[in-house]
């Protein structure tokens, strides 16, 4: 049973979530996959539109539209639904179900960080988190997790397209592939793509939105200003392409950091690990040494009023990440225990700051926990012909 559960959480719903929004676009273009569609968007998606453009602009939850923007402005006037994320609420994960349609439990790229056997490896740049050597085998991750993104399948209704940054450690394949260095070029890029005169289904993945929030937090002036800008291109690539249904989504949200835990320093529960901590700083795996489970409850002790602890089998049995039936051997990702970050906004520090992403010095904003500005994400859609 979970230890002093005090949070108020928002745990997945896997018929109501960023995996039926792919789902929806999957049986759209003909390849579905198996999960539940979202009928408002599939009723969208009747109306015969040159160009279906699917953008996902990380971190965008519900909750960040509502703090940073008025109620009457674009986008949350456009706002059709909100749906949850996965969990952990981690773009690792996330994108991944939101470009295949499947759960966690289905593709397998459970967080940033997944403990194959002892060997915690970053699965978006195919290297150990803790010592940052690249993985001998250059695509180490897809091997071991295969999955396919619904825009990939052959034949498709459409040409299919897909629009990402050029800083991406991890590309994003499709039939037509285009990159970008800015939020202007990328706005650019896909307004030449819709006036293309063949049928279209664009894939663009937006990422500094994330950043930004995590540099300087979720309300922080420069948040604030790249949401607004990221609104203008929207409308503009809108009101110019009266052929186009606009989707737009988020893998997940953010949340203000309060504080840290360096668990790496706490040797106590460090001793009790058979394997270093993976997933994320917010959903935490905990793979414990045969004999120690008693030390390791005491040891965890300190850290209850900040995050809730879960044994691994049952947020297994909850559906937290799916249905294990296609790969039941997925399981064996996720450890003994999870711990899941409440809402003291905690977030724990697994390696030493100059080697861990999530250093004081850098962090405002986090994710990957299941409170619900990290879990809620909206589901925008802007018609053709909308024009305000």
């Amino acid at each position: 049973m979970a230890q002093k559960q005090q949070n108020s959480f928002v745990f997945p719903d896997f018929n109501h979530s960023i995996v039926n929004i792919a789902a929806t676009l999957a049986d759209f273009l003909g390849h579905p996959t198996g999960n539940p569609i979202l009928p408002n968007l599939a009723e969208k998606l009747k109306t015969d539109y040159k160009n279906i453009v699917y953008i996902v602009i990380d971190a965008m939850g519900s909750r960040i539209l509502e703090k940073n923007l008025p109620a009457n402005s674009f986008l949350r006037r456009h706002q059709i639904d909100t749906v949850t994320s996965v969990f952990p609420s981690t773009t690792a994960s996330a994108t991944t179900s939101l470009m295949s349609g499947l759960t966690p439990a289905e593709h397998g790229w459970f967080a940033w960080s997944v403990d194959f056997d002892g060997d915690v490896i970053e699965v978006f740049k195919n290297r150990n988190f803790y010592t940052h050597e690249y993985h001998a085998d250059s695509e180490f991750a897809k091997h071991q997790l295969p999955y396919q993104k619904f825009f990939e399948k052959v034949p498709l209704k459409r040409e299919v397209y897909s629009c990402f940054s050029s800083k991406l450690a991890s590309k994003i394949s499709a039939q037509h592939v285009v990159e970008f260095n800015t939020l202007r070029q990328m706005f650019r890029c896909l307004h030449e793509i819709c006036q293309k005169p063949e049928p279209k289904f664009v894939y663009s993945y937006y990422a500094d939105l994330d950043s930004t929030m995590h540099a300087y937090g979720t309300t922080a002036w420069r948040s604030r200003h790249l949401l607004r800008k990221i609104q203008r291109h929207i409308e503009r690539l809108a009101k110019k392409n009266p052929d186009t249904l606009l989707i737009i989504t988020a893998d997940h949200g953010q949340t203000d950091l309060k504080n840290f835990d360096f668990v790496c320093e706490d040797k106590a529960l460090q001793d009790c690990l058979e394997h270093p901590l993976s997933l994320d700083p917010r959903g935490i795996c905990f793979k414990i040494k045969p004999g120690k489970d008693a030390d390791f409850h005491v040891a965890f002790k300190k850290y209850e009023q900040d995050y809730t602890l879960y044994p691994s089998k049952e947020l297994i049995q909850k559906g937290v990440f799916g249905n294990f039936k296609l790969h039941p051997e997925y399981q064996k990702y996720l450890g003994d225990y999870i711990a899941i970050g409440g809402n003291s906004k905690n977030m724990m520090v697994f390696a030493p700051g100059e080697q861990y992403h999530g250093h004081q010095r850098f962090y405002h904003g986090i994710h990957t926990g299941l409170t619900a500005d990290e879990m809620y994400v909206p589901l925008i859609v802007v018609e053709g012909k909308v024009r305000g």
